[in-house]
């Protein structure tokens, strides 16, 4: 699954995404479950979460530029 961010907050976190794949708006917070359930549909993302303790998830480093989260346009 490829996703796309659909909406960050104003200090540039993501917390809304599309799948593009199926169209489907996914939140931060499930995207998030789903990759630390270990679901196979999100295994080119990891969860990563900040000494502040807010939690994001970023595309894992594959030296590849296809499969980064982008903002839809």
């Amino acid at each position: 699954m490829d996703l796309k961010v659909k909406k960050q907050t104003r200090s540039g976190l993501n917390t809304e995404f599309v799948s593009t794949d199926t169209g489907r708006r996914v939140t931060l917070e499930h995207a998030i479950r789903q990759i630390e359930k270990g679901n196979p549909n999100y295994s080119g993302y990891q969860s990563i979460q900040m000494k502040s303790g807010t939690k994001y998830i970023r595309s894992r480093a594959d030296h590849s530029t296809r499969n980064n989260i982008e903002e839809v346009n």
